[in-house]
């Protein structure tokens, strides 16, 4: 039974939901809210709706209040509030229209002040100011609890199909194996976010797009539709995350369980009596450790990348003559099961990339076949398939003699996951070209490695437990990367808004080894201006690693159990910059460890 709670309904005016949109007052839960999938014609559609002032389902929002101060977390309007609020942000046009920035004095205030850009042509005045009048319906739900915000979604999607099976299933369940789906699904998709709770402003910055936008995710460049493993509205429907739960529950579960609707329900805990119930799953997760089952699956997926970098096609072309259009998820299934066994139940790593990658030309085309349809995938013949697939592919393996060679992968997924998480949570990411000046020298820039070290600090002060990322080798300014390449001639890679230039090149110039450096940078730390417990903490977290072929360094600054300080002083960050906490602003960093 969900608890009684205060429950109110009233219209409120496009402009008065923008004042509060543009205040960061509306928030966005990704533990059971989807992503934005709406397509443009969707969002034209509801605009005309309001045009032709027709109504439109109401929005449904649960208040938080915190330090006398209200947000609201959508419940239900997600995709209706952001079409809206993106419309009169001139991000598309209505019948080839924009909406006049001068209708409204938050937008015509954003625009003076650059952040809006009036496109043309714009809509009549007075249809712009029609827009803004038009009362939507908002039932604001007081005093909720988390359990009854999420029961509430439950029930509001489960009659009808307006979210997918996967969707329904993951919605506010917060048990260990729903938190690896989500959260590997969102690393390979690339909207993976370092927290939960997203203003809906940041959401767009992660959607899924079908057009060449400055924000968001083309659905053509998401892993799975690139290879053709999934197609684009398989996607949309979260057919990714239904993927990622199968593999995750043939990683766990051995011998390998059956596949199918079933028994994906009865991991979250429909029914106790099967090998895939919930309370086994929990306990199979519990015994192997989720860090170590999230990093065997990032491990196994970069081997499949780095195959498909090689042959330059797509994993779904390489692999299989015929054409696919719906795509190849149990191909998909049966080759990252192998590669996952191979690994980390014969203990080996990857020895002839080529090799393999050669292997996997034309594989499915031969003898091996696997039953298609949406029907079960039984037990026993997944063992088959499984056993076949890891006797032609284990020569290209070798044993794994000792732990470095476990390190020295390269965990490229990873650094994307969190790279991605960058867009959405700048004040917890600092990145760094090097540790080099920028000039004709090349000398050791060791007033800006400070100034990094005092950033961590910073970080830390966010709030008890959280972790920052700091990486080196990687440019956040264009300018930055050109004018590495001036010097070097390195070309960078560019990821998201960022460019990964590396930082082989410094220690080539300073003439030392990675070890060298690992040394000098530890004894930096360890000596700096940090609480020396911290400070160690900070240098246990450095680590070198590769990343296409690029030497990369990152740290991870941990929160103390109380604020950190750097030389005597308390600071924070405010946006990407680090800010001196004076008076008052150390008061409140205070409060949050107390």
């Amino acid at each position: 039974m969900v608890e009684a709670t205060e429950l109110t309904v009233q219209g409120q005016s496009l402009q008065s939901l923008y004042t509060q949109y543009a205040k960061d007052t509306f928030l966005v839960n990704r533990r059971y809210q989807r992503k934005l999938v709406w397509a443009v014609d969707e969002k034209e559609r509801l605009i005309d709706s309001i045009i032709a002032q027709l109504p439109i389902p109401l929005i449904l929002l649960a208040e938080h209040q915190e330090d006398r101060s209200s947000s609201f977390e959508i419940i239900d309007g997600l995709q209706r509030l952001n079409a809206i609020f993106a419309f009169i942000e001139n991000e598309f046009s209505y019948e080839g229209a924009y909406f006049d920035l001068e209708s409204l004095a938050d937008t015509k205030y954003l625009r003076d002040s650059n952040l809006l850009v009036q496109k043309t042509p714009t809509l009549p005045r007075s249809t712009c100011l029609a827009i803004v009048n038009y009362q939507l319906p908002i039932s604001i739900y007081r005093s909720a609890t988390e359990s009854s915000v999420d029961e509430v979604f439950r029930r509001i999607n489960s009659s009808g199909r307006k979210l997918s099976l996967q969707e329904i299933r993951q919605a506010g369940v917060t048990s260990s194996l729903a938190n690896l789906v989500r959260r590997l699904s969102a690393g390979v998709r690339g909207d993976a976010t370092l927290t939960d709770i997203l203003p809906l402003k940041e959401m767009p910055k992660i959607s899924i797009t079908s057009r060449n936008l400055p924000y968001g995710i083309a659905d053509d460049s998401i892993f799975w539709v690139k290879n053709g493993i999934l197609d684009k509205d398989s996607v949309r429907e979260s057919r990714d995350e239904e993927l990622v739960l199968d593999l995750l529950l043939d990683i766990l579960i051995r011998p390998l369980p059956v596949t199918g609707s079933v028994y994906r329900n009865a991991a979250y805990g429909r029914d106790v009596s099967s090998a895939t119930s919930l309370p086994a799953v929990e306990s199979r997760i519990k015994s192997v450790g989720i860090e170590t089952i999230s990093n065997r699956f990032v491990e196994t997926l970069d081997i499949i990348r780095k195959v498909v970098d090689l042959s330059g096609s797509s994993l779904a072309t390489w692999m299989i003559t015929q054409s696919n259009p719906r795509g190849i998820p149990r191909y998909f299934h049966a080759l990252f099961i192998a590669l996952h066994d191979i690994q980390f139940q014969k203990n080996m790593v990857v020895d002839d990339f080529p090799g393999l990658t050669d292997a996997l030309h034309g594989f499915w085309d031969r003898e091996l076949t696997i039953t298609g349809g949406g029907g079960n995938w039984s037990g026993k013949r997944k063992e088959g398939l499984n056993s076949s697939v890891i006797a032609q592919l284990e020569k290209f393996f070798k044993r794994k003699d000792d732990a470095v060679s476990v390190r020295k992968q390269e965990l490229s997924l990873q650094f994307e996951m969190e790279m991605n998480m960058a867009l959405t949570e700048s004040a917890m990411f600092e990145l760094k070209q090097g540790f080099t000046r920028m000039d004709a020298t090349g000398a050791l820039d060791e007033t800006s490695f400070a100034k990094v070290l005092r950033t961590a600090s910073a970080m830390a002060n966010r709030k008890p437990g959280v972790t920052g990322y700091i990486f080196f080798g990687v440019a956040d300014q264009a300018a930055d990367a050109q004018r590495i390449e001036q010097l070097y001639g390195i070309s960078g890679h560019k990821l998201n808004q960022f460019i990964v230039t590396g930082t082989q090149h410094e220690m080539d110039l300073l003439d030392r080894s990675v070890d060298d450096h690992y040394r000098w940078l530890v004894q930096q730390i360890r000596n700096s201006d940090l609480e020396q417990d911290f400070a160690n903490s900070l240098a246990e977290s450095l680590q070198p690693f590769h990343y296409r072929d690029y030497l990369l360094w990152s740290m991870n600054p941990v929160a103390m159990d109380h604020p950190t300080s750097f030389g005597g002083d308390f600071y924070y960050r405010r946006g990407n910059s680090t800010e001196i906490a004076k008076g008052p602003e150390v008061v409140e960093i205070f409060k949050r460890f107390s």
